[in-house]
């Protein structure tokens, strides 16, 4: 019986798509824990941990396309980089790492607090940096929308979510009084959510700033971050775990007993790729018989 080769792609195509969805949440979370013995505590989507590397005081962390780990290291005031394998290298040095943010270009930028309040620095993929903004009075957390625009957790007196448009051009996102904020996450929908240690919660801003609080009693609120199925989760300082908030907001206790919790990235596997790549050799296959 002749095999029909277009079905033979629809085959694979369908094969590879249902791969995909399960790939799609096989999510790994990575978290800072900021202390003199720290470490990069790395969990699955079922919360089994191992710790992924040792660090003195490590701040943010950001995957590049290439799942390239970046880490803040406070301590010795620099940016550490780890390959997909673990291997470990200087990215960059001379600075104090806090948040860090991957543009869609592959450029890092990293809020330093070398200067004075701190300035937004921006590396290229050999480490070549350049000063993106300054003049901010003690920057925290950083992240892009998918517009390309770059939001700053700014605190002290006033504190504010300060936004930047790709040629640098701020304005005030959010305002927030006194209170101490930090961590910064997009949903998929664009919505922003902001760790308000002040009040103790996160706060959810829609793209027009309209703000909502999506959950309250989350005490020192620093990190936050989505994962491919739209849980978020937020690291506690005070009290050491990992809570893990599903879209509805139900949260639970996704990891405790940690120590000093920061920061928190998410690694996401990339299916699209893997589907590409099978259609493709099916094409390609079907295109040499011929």
């Amino acid at each position: 019986m002749k095999i029909n080769p277009f079905c033979t792609a629809l085959l694979a195509v369908t094969v590879l798509v249902l791969l995909a969805g399960s790939l799609a949440h096989a999510d790994n979370i990575y978290v800072s824990c900021y202390n003199s013995n720290g470490t990069i505590e790395k969990f699955d989507s079922s919360g089994n941990k191992s710790t992924f590397a040792s660090i003195k005081y490590p701040t943010g962390l950001a995957f590049d396309r290439s799942s390239n780990l970046y880490v803040g290291n406070y301590n010795d005031y620099r940016i550490d980089k780890f390959d997909s394998s673990g291997k470990r290298s200087t990215f960059a040095s001379g600075l104090y790492p806090v948040g860090l943010a991957f543009d869609d270009s592959g450029y890092l930028y990293v809020a330093d607090l070398q200067s004075g309040g701190g300035t937004i620095d921006k590396f290229d993929s050999s480490g070549n940096r350049s000063t993106f903004a300054s003049g901010f009075s003690w920057v925290h957390d950083i992240i892009f929308d998918g517009s390309g625009n770059l939001y700053v957790s700014d605190w002290c007196s006033p504190t504010a979510v300060k936004k930047f448009d790709p040629s640098g051009n701020m304005s005030i996102f959010a305002s927030f009084g006194d209170a101490a904020i930090d961590g910064l996450a997009f949903d998929g929908n664009g919505n922003l959510y902001v760790g308000n240690m002040g009040s103790a919660e996160i706060d959810k801003f829609d793209s027009s700033g309209h703000m909502s609080v999506f959950a309250s009693n989350v005490y020192e609120p620093k990190g936050l971050a989505f994962d491919s199925s739209g849980n978020l989760y937020v690291s506690t300082w005070d009290y050491g775990t990992i809570d893990k908030f599903d879209p509805s907001g139900n949260m639970s206790v996704f990891a405790s007993g940690l120590n000093d919790p920061m920061y928190i990235a998410v690694q996401v596997p990339e299916p699209a790729t893997l589907l590409l790549f099978g259609l493709g050799g099916v094409l390609l296959r079907r295109k040499i018989k011929h």
